[in-house]
């Protein structure tokens, strides 16, 4: 077993232990050479193999490890590298900083339909990735989803996937977990696409119900009599995709793009671009552990930021929705602003209303993430974010706040520059702003190594509340979105303003 502290081929530092599971321990550790963080799996080879089945296993974890390198996408974590060391097999891996899904559920309980939904969805493009490459994955289930704080669902452990081209993978035997494992599966047929799918199904019910679709102890073939009972027990919205993904001949089970379609709907009703999700960043917070508890909260939600709705009023001809107007029906925000480009472009909006006293409009087809009461947007290139956060003002001075964020934050980007830390005017409200500019990576996690952000943090004051805003986009987009980030500060409407602003 590893220790803290053990330099593995001498080049990857074991920091400190994730978590274990029945194919090894994952640690955080540290890539020397390159000055990088990353998880390194250490596959645990049990006592009793002789040395040839020792041998068998680390050739076995290499393959493994090699059909995991060909997947590269946002959805399925990278794998780096596989080395040996004392006879062992470590792979490195991508570290996504995230909880998995089997432990979002346990602490918050059964999810929101809309919110399992975006999960599935992103779940299902890792699959279909995966299958587009001759991989299958074998044991998808809620412990292998990962819920990044920086936004993304990822599809973990592809420790024991099987490569259909690969014949001594796919009679290493039948491979899962219970509760999660296909019917054929289960009776020892071959790892196929499908049989993931019904996996997938497996984690969506359990996602909304808090358990496996299906008693364990009758093993899946058996309790699958029992189907239409245990969909009744999950929300009406998503019996379709599941009585599709569960169904017991996986001849007849329903496809991938058949359920892209029906979770889309879910997500996205009415919308033809939906999104998949984004969750706050508690990298962030971590980064501010040191600062007093509303900056800690509003630190965390640097990198995102809100927009709210006014009335149809202010649309700038009667009846017209300030949502949908155009760029030139929106009067120019309050506070300064970046000189428009030559050719900007304000995206059309929408309104987004959280149920928390305050209302927001956000760009359409933008992904949404949700956590807990926080909120995130991001564009579909990964060039533009947008979030908010409402947070007690424990009576400090917002501008006061923003600069113990600012020398938390700065400190973690590189070519940090502050454009400007200052309170602006506003006609009701408190405001100050933030706006800097920095090169990722940073603290943000999705933040490109190399690529140069323009950023701006508002904060506005509202009793005793305060609505953290941030706006952050690569600096080659700044100018072009300068409409819309002025139209989703002008239209946010923090808690207890009824009233257009």
């Amino acid at each position: 077993m590893g220790t803290p502290g053990q330099l593995v081929v001498k080049r990857y530092r074991l920091v400190r232990a994730l978590g274990q599971g029945g194919m090894g321990m994952v640690w955080e550790g540290h890539d020397t050479l390159l000055d990088r963080p990353v998880a390194v799996k250490e596959v645990l080879v049990p006592h009793r193999l002789d040395s040839r089945q020792r041998l068998q296993m680390v050739q076995r974890t290499s393959r493994e490890a090699r059909t995991a390198a060909k997947l590269n996408h946002r959805t399925i974590v990278g794998v780096f590298d596989v080395a040996e060391e004392d006879g062992r097999p470590w792979i490195i891996m991508e570290l996504v900083p995230s909880r998995s899904l089997d432990r979002v559920i346990a602490s918050e309980g059964p999810l929101s339909v809309t919110r399992a939904a975006t999960i599935g969805r992103e779940v299902l493009t890792a699959l279909s990735v995966a299958h587009a490459a001759g991989v299958v994955h074998r044991d998808v289930k809620p412990a292998n989803i990962l819920i990044g704080y920086d936004g993304r669902v990822v599809l973990s452990d592809f420790g024991i996937a099987t490569s259909l081209g690969d014949p001594l993978a796919q009679r290493s035997g039948t491979i899962g977990s219970p509760g999660f494992l296909a019917p054929e599966r289960a009776a020892g047929a071959p790892a196929a696409p499908s049989a993931d799918l019904w996996s997938l199904g497996a984690t969506l019910f359990a996602t909304v119900v808090g358990r496996p679709p299906f008693d364990s102890t009758m093993g899946p073939v058996a309790s699958l009599l029992t189907q239409d009972a245990e969909l009744s027990k999950a929300p009406a919205e998503l019996r379709p995709v599941l009585a599709g993904l569960l169904t017991k001949d996986p001849a007849r089970r329903m496809s991938a793009d058949e359920a892209r379609h029906l979770l889309d709907a879910i997500v996205s009703p009415g919308d033809p671009t939906p999104s998949p999700a984004l969750t706050r960043s508690a990298s962030r917070t971590k980064l501010l552990a040191g600062v007093v508890a509303a900056v800690v909260v509003a630190g965390a939600i640097g990198g995102w930021a809100i927009l709210r709705p006014t009335g149809t009023a202010s649309a700038g001809r009667a009846g017209a929705s300030p949502l949908d107007a155009p760029a030139s029906s929106v009067a120019p925000p309050a506070t300064p602003v970046a000189a428009p480009s030559p050719t900007p472009s304000r995206l059309r909006l929408k309104w987004h209303d959280a149920g928390q006293g305050w209302k927001a409009a956000v760009p359409r087809g933008w992904r949404l993430g949700i956590q807990e009461n926080y909120f995130t947007w991001s564009d579909r290139t990964g060039t533009a974010y947008l979030g908010l956060e409402v947070i007690d003002s424990r009576g400090r001075d917002p501008l006061d706040l923003l600069r113990e964020v600012e020398t938390s934050l700065s400190q973690s980007v590189r070519k940090y520059r502050k454009i400007r830390l200052q309170k602006v005017p506003a006609k009701r409200d408190v405001v100050a702003e933030w706006e800097s500019t920095w090169t990722g990576p940073g603290y943000h996690s999705w933040a490109v190594k190399g690529v140069p952000y323009h950023e701006i943090q508002r904060m506005i004051v509202t009793g005793d509340r305060i609505s953290v805003i941030d706006w952050v986009t690569t600096t080659a987009e700044w100018e072009r979105l300068g409409p819309t980030k002025d139209a989703v500060f002008k239209y946010y409407r923090p808690p207890g303003l009824t009233t257009p602003r």
